[in-house]
């Protein structure tokens, strides 16, 4: 018995040291642990934020790449306007129905790049006798093909999957948003025309809008006149193709140089002071801050296009998140009106004033409806990441959506129509 008592002692002696040991091994994983975060805490982190020097050195890249951004973009614009541009009022004159007038307005909007050019064109052609019904579906589709150079900017970012399915979720939430308010807004027009309505009511109330002034520069205008210049010189000392072939070249090269410039310096710039002025820029966290930058920007600039596709940078490089981009690019929709308006100053047409009112109106109640019901305004957000997403593992879906949406289903419904009615 005492031999089984001191054999039991032994044994419970033996876990004892086998758990004292194992405690021991813990407490050692833990101090190192512990000394390994300490030391990560303890690091430099002054070494992985750039100094003052350096911090002006990627400012000032920071800029000039945003300039050879809006740059190439310009260059983007007067090549598709050299080729398209004499076409585009032909074309517009077109719309028999009110969706083909619809094809057409993305049509155009895509070919020259720019929704401000299609609604001034089609103030215009209001002014001048083209039905104000067969006008509005029109600046409905041209608020959808505005969107294409912001998504063409987007596919800089093709050599990275993360930056990509970042950069492209940025650039088609502007996309899925304006598809969504024209499923909306777009069958009710047809049926109750209660933006036709509402405008001819603003425009009996008011008959003039005196607070606009009778002309304004958009300063990219001004800052891109260099670019304007040496654009009009290579036009002018080339003939035939090359000219065009020059303005393409170069834009797209320049895009492609300027967005991976950017993504590069704005990830090797991410101190606090670039966070924060960001932050700030987006409407330093609320919705409405960003809703309302965006809208101002766009309106100095008189171009959504450019807004628009400065935030994509910033996405693919996850200075921001698309929640934060979403309301910034509403206000660019609102603010992109503010050119048809001082269009009509030029025509003194009250039809012409009532289709800016019209373009204004879409606008406003698209942002107010969509954004304002949770159900409604979490649609754009998944769209836009699940056609990322469908990019980040198919790049031809890229350019199978780009060429679908903006070419060939609006170039398959004019060739249908030119067949119907000639």
């Amino acid at each position: 018995m005492a031999t089984s008592s001191s054999q039991s002692d032994s044994n419970a002696l033996a876990e004892t040291d086998k758990t004292t040991a194992a405690a021991t091994d813990l407490s050692s994983t833990a101090n190192a642990a512990a000394e390994t975060l300490s030391s990560v805490e303890n690091s430099p982190l002054e070494s992985q934020t750039p100094s003052l020097g350096q911090s002006w050195l990627y400012a000032g890249g920071i800029l000039t790449a945003i300039y050879g951004l809006f740059a190439s973009i310009d260059l983007l614009n007067l090549g598709f306007q050299s080729i398209f541009g004499p076409q585009i009022e032909s074309w517009l004159n077109l719309a028999a129905t009110p969706w083909l007038g619809l094809l057409l307005g993305i049509l155009a909007t895509a070919l020259v790049q720019s929704s401000s050019i299609i609604t001034t064109l089609l103030v215009g052609l209001v002014a001048g006798g083209l039905p104000l019904a067969t006008a509005i579906p029109m600046v409905m589709g041209a608020n959808v093909g505005t969107t294409i150079t912001n998504t063409l900017v987007s596919l800089g970012y093709l050599g990275s999957d993360d930056e990509f399915e970042r950069g492209f979720a940025a650039a088609t939430i502007h996309d899925c948003f304006n598809l969504l308010a024209l499923v909306i807004f777009f069958p009710i027009e047809l049926w109750l025309h209660p933006l036709e309505r509402l405008s001819q009511i603003l425009l009996e109330q008011s008959n003039q809008l005196a607070i606009f002034p009778t002309s304004v520069v958009s300063p990219i205008d001004w800052l891109l006149q260099p670019v304007h210049w040496v654009a009009a010189y290579g036009i002018n000392t080339l003939s035939g193709p090359w000219d065009a072939l020059l303005l393409f070249g170069t834009s797209v090269g320049g895009l492609m140089i300027c967005v991976t410039a950017l993504g590069w310096l704005m990830k090797h710039w991410l101190s606090t002071f670039a966070k924060e002025t960001m932050y700030w820029a987006l409407g330093h966290g609320s919705k409405l801050g960003a809703l309302l930058t965006g809208t101002g920007l766009t309106a100095v600039l008189q171009s959504s296009s450019m807004t628009t596709s400065l935030v994509v940078p910033l996405a693919a490089a996850e200075i921001t998140t698309l929640e934060s981009i979403y309301p910034f690019v509403l206000g660019a929709n609102i603010g992109t009106c503010i050119t048809a308006l001082i269009a009509t100053l030029a025509v003194d047409s009250p039809v012409a004033l009532q289709l800016a009112i019209v373009h204004l109106s879409f606008n406003l109640a698209a942002v107010i409806l969509i954004y304002s019901i949770p159900a409604l305004r979490s649609v754009p957000l998944a769209l836009a990441q699940q056609l990322a997403t469908a990019t980040r593992n198919y790049r031809i879906v890229a350019i199978g959506y780009v060429m679908g949406l903006f070419f060939l289903l609006p170039f398959l419904a004019l060739w249908l129509s030119s067949m119907l009615f000639a």
